[in-house]
């Protein structure tokens, strides 16, 4: 239902970029032409799925789907090849945070003063930061012959630059052991891939003003690599919602 959603989104943000369009837009050949650069600010709305552990450092942890909200930015550089292809290299400083939670029955009993056992029942709460440095390159036609509307594919190529992960755990069950947390766990998460590649499509509209174009967009990436290569995870996959603004700029 969430991919379900998201392509509803870009087709109405397609439609109301196609009615801006419309409206006419002219900017001289030399500014379209040129060698044109900049930065970007955005937000990454990522998916964690498949088998995202909660305790990535056991084989037998708990598994389940996140998402995580984080900001990016970085610099970018294109050129217009004709009035309805344009090329470009984006350089992108990408998180992709998670938090994944779950209530689970232990396989052990505890017993109070009395010698009574009891199930134990824990909150269970893991937490993921990934961070990357991606390069990517990427294509954007424009239909109606632009600058304006156009839409967006391309891929990336990403180096990581921090994978890490937190976990604890509060008991809930017995009521006399209500609120105990073991001891906080941290690490770097196994066997973690240093490269990642990824795919991408998306729409956007440049709008001219006097000194360049403010284009904002929103794409989806769709993982080409795990974030893990071990075997109890090889198939923790993030998939990305981007919504970027970029400020772009002639280069003489």
């Amino acid at each position: 239902m969430t991919r379900i959603r998201i392509l509803f989104i870009l087709l109405l943000v397609a439609a109301g970029m196609g009615a801006a369009q419309a409206q006419g837009l002219r900017v001289g050949d030399r500014a379209w032409y040129t060698i044109r650069g900049g930065l970007f600010l955005g937000v990454n709305q990522s998916f964690h799925r498949g088998d995202v552990p909660m305790l990535p450092s056991a084989e037998n942890g708990f598994y389940g789907e996140t998402n995580g909200t984080n900001l990016i930015f970085g610099v970018h550089c294109e050129k217009a090849f004709t009035r309805s292809i344009a090329m470009g290299l984006r350089l992108t400083f990408d998180q992709m945070n998670g938090t994944v939670d779950g209530r689970f029955t232990e396989p052990y009993r505890i017993a109070d003063d009395n010698g009574v056992t009891y199930p134990v029942v824990r909150d269970h709460e893991g937490e993921y930061t990934l961070q990357y440095l991606s390069l990517g390159v990427y294509a954007k036609l424009y239909p109606l012959n632009g600058p304006g509307f156009f839409v967006l594919a391309g891929g990336s190529a990403s180096t990581l630059l921090k994978g890490d992960y937190s976990h604890t755990a509060t008991i809930v069950e017995p009521d006399w052991a209500r609120g105990s947390e073991s001891p906080r766990l941290s690490g770097g998460i196994p066997e973690a891939n240093d490269v990642r590649f990824a795919a991408q499509l998306g729409l956007g509209f440049d709008f001219w003003f006097r000194y360049g174009f403010v284009t904002p967009s929103i794409s989806y990436e769709f993982a080409l690599t795990p974030v893990s290569e071990a075997k109890w995870m090889d198939n923790w996959n993030v998939d990305n919602v981007k919504v970027l603004v970029e400020l772009t700029f002639p280069i003489p």
